[in-house]
């Protein structure tokens, strides 16, 4: 399920840091229940030794301007955010919060002056989508020397559909059942060009891609794809998809 909110500022203008996936997410986290939102941060949802939170956000979108140099981006007028989730009480507990107390974004509190939840459907086995925020995809190699680099897929690599199948498989697993077999699943660049994203959190330098894509599959794949996301990274503000 998808969270939509349009938020304002009692200023002129929102000011963030270029790089602010990581005062969104912790702006989640703050909105959340307390002991839930440890949960998804220290621990969450386990499968082959790995975690998922099992939610993630949009980019802000609204009229915007940058500033490198002081590396800055101003949001002026109100400004939407898009939350999903497959986790009902993840949805219903932040729903309940963002009313009663806004939003924090960093040392702001904006106002949630319009919330709607939307639930993603799916049609048959296929449907085109577009992200919200960059897919990320990754794999983790070694130079001559053994030291490690990670080294980030396009859309058009490879291995970017087989890394983006065994992520949404492992999330499928928890949500529908770990014995629970599942169909096919394919997903498509739709067009040549794809924007590439650079954001930096916590030091890390993370690339993900922009664009559309057609999946194919089993409609609980589908589903999950939607209402979990894509590829890596997702709590991080990655991932995120919709309809078109």
């Amino acid at each position: 399920m998808q969270i939509k909110l349009t938020l304002t500022s009692t200023q002129s203008y929102i000011q963030l840091p270029i790089h602010y996936n990581g005062l969104i997410q912790a702006g989640i986290y703050h909105t959340l229940d307390p002991s839930f939102a440890e949960f998804l941060h220290d621990h969450a949802y386990q499968i082959d030794n790995r975690r998922f939170p099992l939610f993630s956000f949009s980019r802000l979108y609204g009229k915007y301007e940058i500033n490198k140099e002081v590396g800055h981006i101003r949001f002026f007028g109100p400004v939407t955010l898009k939350i999903t989730s497959p986790v009902k009480e993840f949805i219903d507990g932040m729903g309940k919060l963002f009313l009663q107390n806004g939003f924090r974004i960093g040392n702001q509190i904006l106002n949630v002056d319009g919330m709607e939840m939307k639930v993603p459907e799916v049609k048959g086995e296929s449907t085109v989508v577009k992200t919200l925020s960059p897919i990320v995809t990754y794999s983790t190699l070694y130079h001559a020397d053994w030291k490690k680099y990670t080294l980030y897929h396009h859309p058009k690599d490879k291995d970017f559909s087989q890394i983006v199948m065994n992520n949404l498989l492992r999330k499928a697993r928890i949500l529908f059942g770990e014995e629970v077999e599942f169909g096919n699943f394919q997903i498509q660049p739709i067009g040549d060009y794809f924007k590439q994203s650079i954001v930096v959190f916590k030091n890390t330098v993370i690339k993900g891609y922009s664009g559309k894509f057609k999946l194919i599959g089993d409609t609980r794949l589908l589903k999950t794809a939607l209402d979990a996301a894509l590829g890596s990274k997702n709590a991080l503000g990655f991932g995120m998809v919709d309809n078109i």
